[in-house]
């Protein structure tokens, strides 16, 4: 059994939605040359509708070349909404936590699935989370770095991590494109996605460390997408900032490294050495599969990217399936 934790999808549902009602969400629907796009005004970008996104048998095709026998799907992050009226982010939300949820009930064995909520409402959010996990069965919750201009220590958020704690319930962290217009540095060469993203891990993994998440909620576990963005290679210097400046124990945190237990990081390095370091450094109990599909910068080769690394069988095992399945999958 091989477990991707980091795999995508987009209801047929939602696009349906956007076609009535873009105009509530930033998002219109376009053709070009015979293909059907999603332009996301957000990010000012059009997105190849695939049916990897939504269809059973192109997902199932794809999994077996990729050596995939369950994939635990997250909203695409384009959807998350956090920009719009939170009224519509709830609607899109419902829609698609309903839809991953049918896909989990009648296809267990093949695909997991985590929930969406408005975080720009806490409260609204919690009240989704509770639906999604109480009445749809889904006990991981997939959120973005930053929710607009709020990070995630703020305290408005610690009912929702108090929530998952008590049961049990990922947080998956994932980037998403934020304004284009803040961040100007990163205008050219992708290196929007390259890069920034990348930098909103590290800084979200930082807040919920420096900001007493992680202390307050002790039982609170969280994956980070792209194997951690920077924060892995970054860690070294947190713990000389924390031993020599009084700024990062304010809320009553200790040294990052005591937390390195809550966090998760999937194997999307792209660079073997990367991925051993990850793995040497952190642990195999801590590291899992994760593909990105069916986005281009994804990593649809895990497994040869696996085998390539000096560890045991034993090690194998853990980042193959066995750590995804004491985390509930």
């Amino acid at each position: 059994m091989n477990i991707d934790l980091h795999g995508h999808f987009v209801p047929d549902t939602m696009f349906e939605y956007v076609r009535k009602h873009g105009d509530k969400i930033g998002k219109e629907l376009v053709t070009k040359d015979g293909q059907d796009y999603v332009f996301h005004r957000s990010g000012n970008m059009c997105v190849k509708i695939t049916r990897g996104y939504y269809d059973y048998d192109a997902k199932m095709a794809d999994m077996g070349k990729m050596g995939i026998d369950k994939s635990v799907l997250s909203i695409s992050p384009l959807y998350l909404n956090y920009e719009v009226k939170k009224e519509y982010a709830l609607e899109t939300c419902m829609i698609a936590n309903d839809w991953v949820a049918e896909r989990v009930c009648t296809y267990p064995e093949s695909f997991g699935g985590m929930a969406a909520v408005p975080m720009q409402d806490a409260d609204m959010a919690l009240k989704e989370l509770e639906r999604a996990h109480t009445e749809l069965g889904l006990h991981a919750l997939c959120i973005a770095p930053m929710i607009l201009d709020k990070m995630l220590d703020e305290e408005e958020f610690f009912p929702i991590y108090e929530y998952c704690a008590n049961n049990g319930i990922l947080i998956y962290m994932h980037p998403n494109f934020p304004d284009p217009e803040v961040l100007t540095s990163f205008s050219k060469y992708y290196t929007v996605n390259l890069i920034a993203l990348m930098t909103q891990t590290c800084v979200a993994l930082t807040r919920l460390i420096f900001g007493g998440v992680l202390e307050k909620y002790p039982a609170l576990k969280v994956l980070a997408s792209h194997a951690g963005g920077h924060f892995p290679y970054q860690l070294g210097r947190l713990i000389h900032g924390y031993e020599v400046r009084e700024e990062p124990k304010i809320n009553g945190a200790r040294s990052p490294e005591k937390y390195l237990k809550n966090v998760y990081f999937d194997t999307i390095t792209h660079w073997t050495p990367a991925l051993q370091f990850l793995v040497d450094a952190f642990g195999a109990d801590q590291v899992v599969i994760g593909t990105d599909y069916p986005y281009d910068m994804g990593d649809f080769r895990p497994f040869q990217n696996v085998d390539a690394l000096r560890i045991s069988q034993s090690d194998r095992e853990k980042i193959c399936h066995k750590n995804a399945e004491l985390l509930g999958f």
